[in-house]
């Protein structure tokens, strides 16, 4: 008998991000199927040599679904978000350092979107924002919500409701932008999309969740 694995696979992955966005599952799929063709999703076999997604899989299906209004638009959104920077005159002082999530904190200076979000839902799966949603049940859960901005390229992702008050809310904009603010996309019409801890918690249990023994 093996020990058990966190595990989840592409198929469960799509079911639960379907189900908690409300996006068809049939746009999910294909989605994560131009994911795959363009490298951008972890790939396996079947049976015992299926693949086991991971919380970067996770933040690009995501990404995919939050920036692009077309699945054959989905790799493209995922790449031009994975290459944005901290936009540090839009983003609280401090960004992640704020909230004392020590997995967030330690993000690299120049970190994109996609790398935030995938170490969001890791933190929120089996790490530091694990713990403290594990321990609020006398309490409420911390807010989390995930935006992006489709005029251009541009997210935000703001944690709240953490203890002693603390919150954080850090903005990425393509590299372009963050060195000079200011010269932003021409245009007054914007579009957003987003999602709450009630998509980010239930994919980072998923993910939480252990393999049957061998």
């Amino acid at each position: 008998m093996g020990a058990t694995e966190p595990m989840a696979t592409p198929a469960q992955l799509m079911e639960a991000m379907s189900e908690a966005t409300g996006v068809p599952l049939a746009t999910v799929v294909d989605m994560d199927r131009r994911l795959v063709k363009a490298g951008l999703r972890t790939k396996g076999g079947r049976g015992f040599n299926v693949a086991q997604v991971t919380p970067l899989d996770a933040a690009r299906l995501l990404t995919a679904i939050l920036a692009s209004s077309q699945a054959n638009l989905a790799a493209d959104a995922v790449e031009r978000y994975a290459q944005t920077r901290i936009d540090k005159v839009r983003s609280s002082e401090g960004r992640f350092a704020t909230t004392e999530l020590d997995d967030l904190a330690s993000l690299p200076t120049r970190h994109g979107f996609v790398t935030a979000l995938a170490a969001l839902i890791a933190s929120a799966s089996t790490g530091s924002l694990a713990k403290l949603i594990a321990g609020s049940a006398n309490h409420a859960m911390p807010r989390i919500e995930v935006f992006a901005f489709t005029r251009g390229t541009r997210g935000r992702i703001r944690i709240s409701g953490l203890p002693n008050g603390m919150a954080a809310s850090v903005e990425y904009v393509p590299v372009e932008a963050s060195k000079a603010p200011h010269n932003e996309e021409r245009g007054d019409l914007e579009q957003s999309r987003r999602v709450t801890e009630q998509t980010i918690v239930p994919i980072a249990r998923l993910l939480a969740e252990e393999s049957p023994d061998d």
